[in-house]
């Protein structure tokens, strides 16, 4: 899962999205990175299968009016307790199981071990922590260290034990990832959270790839029409980066909006989904 490319990516996109309306040649970028316009061609490919030129596509306003004007209509997510399944991310079945009252007896995270560790990915470094029931929360680290994560964690559940363990793969990231055919494996989440944001973030995972939505959008799909800012809240709080696809949320005008990890790599993301798809 090692992707060493990501840093220079991330450099040329934040080239490319301050000059997206004059289209920036192939030769501007490599300039502006120091390098040959061949080098900068084939790092795009190596690292999603798209051009520069195509990139430049997916981050113009237009191209986001475009897609939210074809957006289909989001399902009615109706609230539901225990555990959540019929859900997919990246083709692979999701089951979503909220936290029980006896975890709040004593504290958030009574009795409970959490075990953490990094991954690479194509977008960067991967904060991943565990509960014995499933992920709960995968962060991109932006350069951070770890040890910002993890405080982060036990300042949310205080009473919860926090273990590091050894980064063993993680099937579904890998298939994900490397675009194989899903594999038949569920992606178990437990998550600490209001019901009405995990509405929310089941609303994101009725997305599809490469596709984009808007949060007025989602707040009518959870039955929250008047309360799109809790809506905007819920989705940029989401805990599970990437796999739950707080990303493809955009403004209801085709901006990009705002992004939990950062806009560069919202763009990075899009880019990386739009590969080999007819969006």
């Amino acid at each position: 899962m090692t992707n060493p490319d990501y840093q220079r990516i991330a450099e040329a996109i934040r080239f490319i999205a301050t000059k997206h309306n004059q289209q920036p040649s192939l030769d501007e970028i490599a300039e502006h990175l120091d390098t040959s316009a061949f080098e900068i061609k084939r790092l795009f490919t190596r690292w999603s299968q798209v051009t520069p030129k195509t990139y430049l596509q997916t981050i113009n306003p237009r191209r986001g009016e475009k897609l939210l004007a074809s957006a289909k209509p989001l399902p009615e997510i109706k609230s539901q307790s225990g555990l959540i399944g019929g859900m997919t991310t990246f083709g692979h079945k999701v089951q979503i199981e909220g936290w029980l009252p006896s975890f709040y007896k004593s504290g958030p995270g009574y009795d409970l071990t959490i075990e953490y560790s990094v991954h690479d990915s194509p977008f960067g470094e991967m904060f991943v922590a565990e509960t014995p029931r499933g992920i709960c929360k995968v962060s991109f680290s932006s350069g951070l260290p770890l040890i910002a994560f993890v405080s982060n964690l036990q300042r949310l559940l205080p009473e919860a034990k926090l273990v590091r363990k050894e980064p063993k793969p993680i099937e579904i990231f890998q298939s994900i990832f490397s675009r194989d055919k899903p594999i038949d494996k569920t992606l178990n989440l437990h998550l600490f959270a209001l019901p009405t944001h995990i509405n929310v973030w089941r609303a994101l995972l009725t997305t599809e790839p490469g596709k984009l939505i808007h949060h007025k959008a989602i707040a009518e799909a959870v039955g929250r029409r008047k309360s799109t800012f809790a809506t905007l809240n819920a989705i940029n709080s989401n805990p599970i980066a990437l796999f739950i696809p707080s990303h493809r949320a955009i403004d209801p005008d085709g901006q990009a909006g705002d992004y939990r990890w950062g806009l560069t790599r919202k763009h990075a993301i899009h880019a990386w989904e739009c590969a080999n798809l007819n969006v």
